[in-house]
């Protein structure tokens, strides 16, 4: 069993390169995926991973807060995507987007993941990464 940590992991890979996709190709249908693919990740997140994060992980709380602070930023920029037509203007977006995302899996790697795998054990991680799957399934 892939520990939390690896499914979110794949996750990151997944949009980075999505967004890599878009910007070689320009494809619209493309973003639609990105904007997908993070509904789905960021709410397994806040509803499995956050949680423990704040209950479990010393420090949790802060990381987890900004984390879903990074999120709704992540949700208005993926709302204002999908409302617009002009295409300069999406790839604006889409940039803004990445960049934000970019910071995101940042912190989550080198910070919030590491004290994960610190804190909480292998068999508690692989027991996470079970549910984050399910959730996105």
């Amino acid at each position: 069993m892939p520990s939390v940590v690896d499914v979110l992991k794949q996750d990151h890979r997944t949009v980075e390169k999505l967004f890599s996709d878009f910007e070689a190709s320009g494809d619209q249908a493309i973003v639609e995926t990105i904007c997908g693919e993070l509904d789905v990740h960021m709410e397994a997140e806040e509803k499995i991973v956050y949680p423990v994060l704040r209950e479990d992980v010393s420090g949790g709380t802060q990381m987890a807060q900004h984390a879903e602070k990074e999120h709704a930023e992540a949700r208005q920029i993926v709302g204002r995507i999908r409302q617009t037509k002009d295409p300069d203007h999406l790839s604006e977006l889409v940039q803004e987007l990445k960049s934000g995302i970019e910071e995101h899996v940042q912190e989550e790697e080198s910070d919030v993941f590491p004290k994960m795998e610190q804190e909480l054990g292998s068999e508690r991680l692989e027991q996470l990464g079970q549910e984050v799957e399910a959730q996105k399934s």
